[in-house]
């Protein structure tokens, strides 16, 4: 979008208008093309052009103001304790504060002296020689260190439109043959024919504290003048070029913001998972440590099974000899009992096939099946314990190395444990970290939503403090002056000079020629 500002330089505005002159007391009549007002004249619009003479301190002396016409008949109005025409001869007439006149002139001005003093700024300037402050007509022709301080502040007996909507040039100028080292922060320097001139400019509302300083001898200074008015400003300023890159900007935060909405939320389920898993893995890990020790009482009983298996299998060859030696004596006392029966000697091998067929003899092949099947259940018994203890020490290394791959999946667990929690703090923290991140995306996103019009709004508040609020021009002479197109302020303190000596000189008839009278005109 395109906005209108209206916008000139300020020196240019305060240095170059024209100012018409006025006739007062401490000034020679001079004859300047006024500024010419842009904006539509009436009978009775008019400019007003107001003349502060200031003592060197920056107290009023007088006021005056030249009023500007464009010819026919006027009324104006002021509190005025004298008025003069500047135009022509013809009549003024003044009743009370009504000011009027007919002229047949296309532009008509006349001057009136204010009966108030009062500028819509206190001017306040002191001077220093050497750290010790003077009056101005003490330090004129002084030698040594000088300061130089002028202060501007509101006058608020007077309508604050002025001050809010007026800007200053201050200018300083002072003699380079009698300044040296001159020091003067915040000033626009410039060279004019051995002279330094210091320009500032005051912006609207603004107050100032203006510092010179400078090495002098037989010290003289110029006037310090002060011109004041209203900013005008005419040109164009394109906004939609950079209200562009803003909609832009706040496109890719609201963007950004949703990809950082999108990122939160999964890394809040990330993080929800990492804790689950390590709640998991914590329940793992003790269990875990459970079955290891639980592997390791195994391990103990299955050491002490085995070592106890061993201890018995080495009475396995006592028990079977033991066995053998009663299986043999109880054939020796049959076959003792049977000597003379013409039987033969009975012996494990054959004493079944030989008592089976004599039936007589059942209760003694009883008796022998008995001795025999106990001999073999000996021999079976040390046998069984013989692999049951083979089996209890392969149980028992099994079982040791059971336990020990138990206690390095254990210490394996805990590490994985330990990092899984490390991992999961992490996750928690990054978590904080990319919700903290989401609220700067949320800020920023709401923060350049409306950033073109707050960019214009901002680029109306610094024009406004550049050229004051835009208020239409009132008269300065009186509320009762409603057609006023432009308001200007002039002011001028008096020069610091030595003191001349007066001498008597012959008076001397001078014929004035016209070029004199040209150069006079232009205060030459």
């Amino acid at each position: 979008m395109k906005r209108i500002f209206a916008f000139l330089t300020a020196l240019t505005l305060l240095s170059g208008v024209a100012i018409p002159a006025f006739s007062g007391e401490t000034t020679s009549e001079q004859v300047i093309t006024p500024a010419v007002s842009t904006e539509t004249s009436s009978a009775s619009e008019k400019e007003e052009v107001v003349y502060g003479i200031l003592n060197a301190d920056g107290t009023v002396n007088d006021v005056f103001v030249v009023n500007i016409f464009d010819g026919g008949t006027f009324t104006d109005y002021g509190n005025y304790t004298e008025i003069k025409n500047l135009t022509d001869a013809s009549s003024i007439t003044q009743n009370g504060d009504v000011i009027a006149s007919s002229s047949d002139t296309s532009r008509f001005s006349y001057q009136g002296t204010l009966a108030s003093k009062d500028l819509p700024w206190t001017i306040a300037i002191k001077y220093f020689l050497n750290g010790t402050e003077l009056t101005a007509s003490e330090l004129a022709g002084k030698t040594g260190s000088i300061e130089i301080k002028l202060s501007v502040t509101q006058n608020s007996a007077i309508n604050s439109s002025f001050f809010d909507n007026f800007a200053l040039q201050i200018a300083v100028t002072l003699d380079e043959t009698l300044c040296d080292n001159i020091q003067a922060d915040g000033a626009t320097a410039a060279e004019a024919s051995g002279s330094k001139q210091l320009s500032y400019i005051v912006l609207p509302g603004k107050t100032a504290d203006i510092s010179i300083t400078a090495d002098v001898h037989n010290f003289e200074m110029d006037p310090i003048t002060i011109n004041g008015i209203k900013m005008v400003f005419n040109f164009d300023v394109d906004t939609s070029s950079f209200t562009s890159q803003f909609s832009e900007l706040s496109d890719a935060a609201k963007t950004l913001d949703d990809g950082a909405g999108e990122l939160s939320d999964g890394v809040g389920k990330l993080a929800d998972g990492m804790n689950s898993y390590a709640d998991g893995l914590k329940a793992y890990k003790e269990g875990l440590s459970s079955l290891v020790a639980g592997a390791s009482d195994l391990k103990a009983g299955t050491a002490s099974l085995s070592d106890g298996l061993s201890q018995l299998t080495e009475q396995n060859s006592v028990l079977v000899m033991g066995a053998l030696a009663i299986q043999q004596a109880i054939f020796d006392t049959v076959n003792a009992q049977l000597t003379g029966m013409g039987l033969p000697t009975l012996t494990p091998e054959n004493y079944d096939s030989i008592l089976s067929a004599v039936p007589t003899m059942a209760a003694v092949k009883t008796q022998l099946d008995n001795a025999i099947q106990f001999t073999q259940g000996i021999i079976q018994y040390t046998d069984g314990v013989y692999q049951f203890s083979s089996g209890a020490k392969q149980l028992s290394g099994g079982t040791s190395d059971l336990y020990d791959g138990l206690v390095q999946i254990n210490a394996s667990a805990q590490q994985l444990y330990d990092a899984v929690v490390e991992l999961n703090s992490a996750i928690k923290e990054l978590k904080s970290g990319i919700s903290d991140y989401k609220t700067g995306t949320a800020a920023l996103k709401d923060g350049t939503a409306d950033m073109d019009s707050e960019a214009i709004d901002q680029i109306d508040e610094m024009l406004a403090e550049l050229t004051g609020s835009g208020a239409v021009v009132k008269s300065f002479v009186s509320d009762k002056n409603t057609s006023v197109s432009a308001v200007q302020f002039v002011l001028k303190t008096t020069a610091i000079e030595i003191a001349k000596t007066t001498e008597t000189e012959p008076v001397q008839t001078v014929t004035e020629t016209f070029w004199d009278r040209i150069l006079d005109l232009f205060g030459l």
